[in-house]
Parts: C-alpha cells; sequence; structure tokens
C-alpha cells in the first residue's frame, strides 16, 4: 500500500458529504452494461463463478441488515438513514449483477442460501428474535450506537473492496474487471460518506468506542456470512485473501478511535476456515441466546462505565 493508502483516517479532513446529490445519482441496474455474449464466447473459471454467487450473497444480505439497524436510534438520524437506504438499493443492483453473470454460466446462485435444514430453522428463528432483540439493546444504548453502525459498515466496504479487488486479478476477464470497476466506483462513494462520519462519531463518545470494540469483535465478517455456508465462507477467505491484505484491512481498522488493537479481518478468516462440529439445533439456539444475554449485560455495564 502506498504512504496516502496507510495514512490514518483520523488524521485525514472530510468533506461534508452531500446526501441529498448521493441519492438523487442512486447507481441502479447494472444489465445493460454486461455483454453476456462476452462471457458466452470466453466462460469465466468456475471457483469465480462460485466466488460471484457468493459474493452475490453478501450483498443481497445488505437488507436484513438494514433492517435490524433501522429499529435503533439510527433511524431518527435523517442524513444516516437516507444514506443508508440509498446504500442497500445500490447494493441490491450490485448482487442483481453477480446474478445475471452467475446465471449465464449455467449456475443457480441460490445454492449459496442452501444450509442444512436444521440450521436453516435456527437461523430463520434467530432472524425473527433479532430485530426485536436489537431494538430493545440499542434503544437502551441511544444515539451512540450510531457510530457503532457506521463502523462495522465502513470495516464491511474494505473487506468487500478488498475481495473484488483481488477477484479482478484472480480471473482478468474483461467483461469481469469491467463490471467490478464499475462497482468499486460505487463503493468509493459509500466511503467517502461512512468513514469520516465513523471517525467522527468514534473520536466524540467514549462509550462508542468501548460499543465498538465488543460489537465489531463479535461480528462474523464479512456482515452475512453468518447466514451462509461456513464452507463458502471458507472458500471466500481462501480464494481471495492472503497475510498481505488481511494485515492491510486490519491496519486500516485500526486507524479507527478505539479499535487499535482489533485484528477483524485475521480473527475471521481464522474462524471461517477453521473446523467446525455439527451442532444441533438446540446446542445452536441455546449458544444464541447465551450470546445475546452476555451481550445485554456488557451493553449495561458499558452504559454504566461510558
Amino acid at each position: 500500500m502506498s504512504g496516502e493508502q496507510t495514512m490514518s483516517i483520523e488524521n485525514e479532513a472530510p468533506k461534508r458529504f452531500d446526501v441529498r446529490e448521493f441519492a438523487r445519482t442512486a447507481v441502479g441496474s447494472h444489465r445493460s452494461e454486461i455483454d453476456l455474449e462476452a462471457f458466452a464466447e470466453h466462460p469465466l473459471d468456475p471457483a469465480t463463478v462460485r466466488m460471484l454467487a457468493y459474493l452475490r450473497e453478501l450483498e443481497r444480505q445488505t437488507m436484513t441488515y438494514l433492517r435490524n439497524v433501522l429499529v435503533t436510534p439510527t433511524h431518527k438520524d435523517a442524513r444516516v438513514t437516507a444514506f443508508l437506504t440509498t446504500w442497500a438499493f445500490e447494493k441490491f443492483w450490485i448482487a442483481d449483477a453477480f446474478d445475471v453473470i452467475v446465471r449465464a454460466h449455467g449456475v443457480d446462485p441460490a445454492a449459496a442460501e442452501q444450509l442444512p435444514r436444521l440450521r436453516a430453522i435456527a437461523l430463520e428463528l434467530a432472524e425473527r428474535a433479532t430485530p426485536i432483540v436489537e431494538s430493545f439493546r440499542a434503544n437502551a444504548i441511544g444515539p451512540d450506537v450510531i457510530g457503532v453502525h457506521l463502523a462495522s459498515v465502513t470495516v464491511d466496504e474494505w473487506i468487500t473492496e478488498a475481495a473484488y479487488t483481488r477477484l479482478a486479478t484472480v480471473d482478468p476477464h474483461p467483461e469481469l474487471v469491467a463490471l467490478i470497476e464499475r462497482v468499486l466506483e460505487v463503493k468509493t462513494r459509500h466511503r467517502a460518506f461512512v468513514e469520516p462520519e465513523a471517525v467522527r462519531r468514534l473520536r466524540e463518545s467514549a462509550r462508542a468506542r468501548s460499543l465498538a470494540r465488543r460489537s465489531l469483535a463479535r461480528i462474523s465478517w464479512p456482515i452475512g456470512a453468518a447466514s451462509l455456508r461456513k464452507s463458502d465462507t471458507a472458500d471466500f477467505y481462501e480464494t481471495l485473501f492472503d497475510d498481505t491484505n488481511i494485515d492491510g484491512i486490519d491496519s486500516r481498522v485500526q486507524t479507527l478511535p478505539g479499535l487499535e488493537k482489533l485484528h477483524l479481518v485475521r480473527q475471521a478468516r481464522t474462524a471461517a476456515t477453521a473446523r467446525r462440529p455439527t451442532n444441533t439445533v438446540a446446542h445452536w439456539l441455546g449458544r444464541t441466546a447465551s450470546t445475546i444475554g452476555h451481550t445485554l449485560r456488557n451493553d449495561r455495564k458499558g452504559g454504566a462505565n461510558g
């Protein structure tokens, strides 16, 4: 990375992001710019198609994330809400573009959603409960949770951008590279909002920093991976990440106020690629309930000490 790229985010002078202009110029469907005949003549490597199917699912998971966020105090901040809804809209169309390409290769991208039946049932129950639990938890915390949400979006954007950049290097198909370049332009606008906003909110609140340290360490990165097959997430890290880009992202994470000691991506890759014993639904739900209870207790302590 260059000296400019490794410069601490804290030292950058953020420009005021025009949310209205961002919403007005939101990027929709990419379909008209995709030449499917180019893929018919020169198909992508099967491993690349699998990665695109997985990345499609990650981008689609944005709607679930947004649903959970907008039951918290974050929705009371009109500027942040306007950004997040447009952000989700643009990510929907990125997922749609990947969907088109994957299907053009004769692959059903929905296969990435197919989990073992028992885990799928447990996940559905947990997803139904999460907005309720998150609403009580986050509303008890108050506005400091906004900084946590913006920091999580920032880290997720760094991870997915690194993945797209690496995928274009691994399989430099001209049509794929052109699409990835367009997607990265979209994501550059996302970062232009979330990076300085996350820094500002974390810098201004010790409680937000404390909450972010605990919350970000518990996320299964990238956002949405917890709802997908662990084997697919393991392939994602093994195919698109090495020590160099993992350390690069973690170095950026450590420039965020209060997150200096975190190694989020390295820990996520280790967790994804480690062997996981088969769990029963009861054990999975029990562990989830225990995690929620632990989270609530810690957040109360954080509030008392903030």
